[in-house]
């Protein structure tokens, strides 16, 4: 019996090649109709056939839906068959706002397959924004919703025709891909002094000489700046204290694998699940009785923040830098927010770093680091940012009548 469902999708479901992969269950299930994005971060879905190939439908949208989706709710309303699709497609977004709330898209760390596209001889080989419908940024270059091209940072770099081919073939995993590019249409680095001069040569090969010989360095990553310098050379991280005025606080550091963190501190299942996971947050980690870090890094602690790299341009700086680790802390001073703009960190760091690795993508909302630590086995948040925010709380009670506030830790009080 030829039936129709008109479906509402609540969740972690823009930014995560969740339309493509409606498209390809209801194609797969013979159905017509079409998906779109909603402006509240929710999906609308209409499936127009038979009722048994729906009833598959929904069974796969539950079973088959990409590894980093988050479905919280799905409301579905049956309809009488109206006039027949021609075929299922995926419709321009809508800016409409239901009852129904959704999770803004998260960012998400760089995903094994790009990860390779970036290491094999391709069209990506060495390109450091390479991003597909399963990783990349989302939150941190988004201005509203629904999340589409044009309504964040990557509208400033217009498809080529390769790029504009995957994106547009079903059949390709950057399919309606909002962050997708390649070195022909997309965003790319830059090496400064601290007078803002351009250096010649290969800015991330540059980068990590610079490095190796001790300086101190600007990175823009997603969302925000870090400072980098080589955590095993002592005096360099010791020069990078009294410059950003953070005496005795540990710094967190970030390695190439999990091979090279084992070199310097314990990972369990666990925290070794966690730094893999697609969001790739510090995790605080017990050092190793071989510790091989500068003391300086994390000094009178017995454990240690760690992280690997997330996006493409982390990954092949510390492939060039061919140390343990680097440092990778906050690019701010003491109270004030993460720098995000290039002009910002021109300004803001130049009595910290010597160097600036740059790009020219726009960094629309600061996200700094998630930090987490084990404790009885249990994951704790000591920040809940990037990766995991936005997001929100749901409540024992009811709060629709009510007032509500919720404000951030300003201090780490102890005792």
């Amino acid at each position: 019996m030829r039936k129709r469902a008109h479906l509402f999708v609540r969740g972690f479901v823009q930014g995560v090649g969740f339309r493509p992969f409606i498209y390809t269950i209801a194609v797969a299930n013979g159905l017509k109709g079409y998906v779109l994005n909603l402006g509240d971060a929710g999906v609308e879905a209409l499936v127009d056939g038979d009722e048994k190939n729906i009833a598959r439908f929904l069974t796969d949208l539950y079973e088959k839906k990409p590894p980093v989706a988050c479905i919280e709710s799905v409301e579905v309303e049956w309809l009488p068959p109206g006039d027949e699709f021609r075929d299922f497609n995926i419709a321009k977004s809508s800016e409409r706002r239901l009852t129904v709330r959704s999770v803004i898209p998260t960012d998400l760390s760089i995903c094994d397959c790009c990860i390779t596209d970036i290491c094999r001889e391709s069209r990506w080989h060495n390109y450091p924004f390479t991003a597909c419908a399963q990783c990349g940024p989302r939150f941190t270059v988004t201005d509203r919703l629904p999340y589409d091209r044009q309504n964040t940072s990557m509208r400033d770099f217009p498809l080529c025709t390769y790029c504009d081919a995957e994106f547009h073939d079903p059949k390709d995993r950057r399919y309606d891909a909002q962050g997708i590019t390649c070195p022909l249409c997309g965003p790319h680095l830059s090496l400064l002094d601290k007078q803002g001069t351009p250096l010649e040569g290969d800015p991330l090969t540059e980068a990590a000489k610079l490095l190796v010989e001790g300086a101190i360095m600007a990175v823009k990553g997603i969302g925000g700046f870090h400072i980098a310098v080589d955590a095993s050379n002592d005096a360099a991280v010791m020069e990078l204290r009294n410059r950003r005025r953070r005496l005795s606080q540990p710094f967190a550091v970030m390695s190439r694998s999990l091979d090279a963190v084992r070199r310097y501190a314990l990972v369990g299942d666990l925290e070794a699940s966690l730094m893999s996971g697609v969001q790739h947050p510090i995790v605080v980690l017990e050092k190793a009785p071989c510790y091989c870090l500068g003391d300086s890094v994390a000094p009178g602690l017995d454990s240690i923040g760690v992280m690997l790299p997330y996006t493409g341009i982390h990954l092949l700086l510390l492939d060039r830098f061919g140390g343990d680790a680097l440092v990778m802390t906050s690019g701010n001073y003491p109270g004030k927010p993460i720098s995000k703009d290039n002009y910002e960190a021109l300004k803001e760091l130049k009595e910290i770093v010597d160097y600036y690795l740059l790009h020219n993508r726009t960094i629309v909302n600061r996200c700094d680091d998630s930090v987490i630590k084990v404790v009885d086995d249990t994951p704790l948040f000591l920040r809940k940012s990037r990766g995991y925010a936005p997001s929100y709380l749901s409540l024992p009670w009811d709060v629709q009548d009510r007032a509500v506030i919720a404000v951030g830790g300003e201090f780490n009080i102890n005792g």
